[in-house]
């Protein structure tokens, strides 16, 4: 077995724009060496003011490890502090397994956000 057949395929960020959707396509391992370039990715569409919805394509996601979650998540929860919508486009049936394990797809921002982050909600 040859060195290239052990190895994890690259990571890749792509972004785009389409009126006010920011769109990131993502293909490899989403895990804890690519969080940062992937959240580094998103972050300007979700503070750029003509954005209206940030759209994460995971179609080429191989791997989806608690690193590449925690990114979702805070991606997630800055998209609705910064009143921006939050979809995840195509994604694979592996990494829904892995989404739909940690309850990611059926949680609401607002409610995260209110719980743990919002100011009006914290007690001194």
């Amino acid at each position: 077995m040859s060195a290239e057949a052990c190895d994890p395929s690259p990571f890749a960020i792509r972004t785009s724009r389409s009126g006010t959707r920011f769109v990131v396509t993502c293909r490899g391992e989403v895990d804890v060496t690519t969080c940062d370039a992937f959240f580094a990715a998103v972050l300007p569409g979700i503070a750029d003011s003509g954005t209206r919805r940030v759209a994460i394509d995971l179609g080429g996601v191989t791997f989806l490890s608690a690193s590449g979650l925690r990114i979702l998540l805070l991606l997630l929860c800055a998209c609705h502090y910064n009143g921006k919508e939050f979809d995840l486009c195509n994604v694979p049936p592996r990494v829904r397994r892995v989404l739909d394990l940690f309850g990611f797809t059926t949680f609401k921002a607002g409610l995260v956000w209110e719980a743990t982050m919002s100011p009006v909600s914290r007690r001194h």
